[in-house]
């Protein structure tokens, strides 16, 4: 899944000097006037994240499909991309809801939407002959009595890699983050019993890597612009059961987490992680940012990070 800019694109670099640059170039006459202003300012500013319509809030994992790339958000918002870089509006699913995601489960895509709707298609281009959205079932996660300390939104997909089976974590602040687990055939639910694994977060969604689970979750505030104060938190486990600890030894049931990655100079509010898997050891993460101020502070932007790894924990890179 290549999801990279054009190489040839300027960003900025630490090792830039204006003096050579002005030796080596405008002392030749290789570079006059506006042109040169112009290289100076594509040399000092940083490269933006994607391109096009990124408009989106809670985007689900990104899935390839056909040779193109496919992510669906709350409220019905879904985008299409034939590079994984430029980004335009796509064809709403048949149902819509909060913070759906999607998982491929042989010749399906499976679609999970909050309070436990799920829908199934063979293909996400509605071009295609196996394009069409069917009903998979409803009430399929949610909570387990009425007086349950679980809000069921926010699905997240882990397809383990250990055993083939299928895990859904869901909740949100106001309850408990819960993993129940899924038929990989029918994308029902298998059983009733069920896993709570952390509190005071949201958004969240589980990785595998080198023995460990990892569940990534969205702390803080959202919905609020440049004033929210989301951001990624991570615990670990050698069972997808839990617990999962972080680098602190603190259990995420009593409010632990490791931050991933929060917010930057001008983008406010990173969540909803979503793992890009490129292979040969080359992993990428969708999220949104809660506030991009260079695109005047749209509510919910799209965007794609390296995902790099040291001492056994994830960690956000650059563009």
């Amino acid at each position: 899944m290549e999801l990279n800019r054009n190489a040839d694109t300027l960003t900025a670099d630490p090792r830039f000097s204006f003096e050579l640059f002005r030796k080596e170039h405008v002392s030749t006459g290789k570079v006059k006037g506006c042109a040169l202003a112009a290289l100076i300012l594509s040399a000092a500013l940083p490269a933006l994240a994607l391109d096009g319509n990124v408009n989106i809030h809670d985007p689900s994992t990104i899935m390839e499909c056909d040779g193109k790339y496919y992510t669906y958000g709350t409220s019905g918002t879904a985008l299409v991309s034939d590079d994984g870089w430029t980004w335009r509006t796509g064809t709403r699913a048949s149902r819509t809801g909060a913070a759906p995601d999607v998982i491929k489960l042989g010749d399906k895509y499976f679609q999970y939407i909050s309070h436990g709707t799920m829908i199934w298609s063979k293909s996400l281009d509605p071009e295609s002959p196996d394009y069409g959205w069917q009903d998979g079932g409803s009430d399929l996660f949610g909570m387990e009595s009425e007086d349950d300390f679980m809000n069921p939104i926010d699905p997240g997909l882990l397809l383990d890699p250990n055993n083939g089976k299928v895990w859904l974590v869901y909740g949100s602040y106001f309850g408990y983050l819960r993993i129940v687990e899924l038929d990989p055939k029918t994308g029902l639910r298998v059983d009733d019993k069920y896993f709570d694994v952390a509190v005071n977060c949201e958004a969240a969604t589980i990785i595998y890597k080198d023995g460990y689970y990892y569940l990534l979750a969205t702390h803080g505030s959202c919905c609020n612009g440049a004033n929210s104060s989301y951001n990624i938190r991570v615990g670990r486990s050698e069972k997808i059961s839990g617990p999962y600890i972080d680098n602190m030894g603190i259990d995420m049931m009593e409010g632990g987490g490791k931050l991933m990655c929060g917010s930057r100079t001008r983008l406010i509010g990173p969540g909803h992680f979503g793992l890009i898997d490129e292979g040969d050891g080359v992993q990428k993460f969708s999220l949104h940012w809660e506030a991009d101020l260079d695109r005047n502070g749209n509510f919910g932007t799209l965007d794609i990070l390296p995902l790099l790894w040291k001492d056994g924990w994830p960690v956000a890179g650059e563009h």
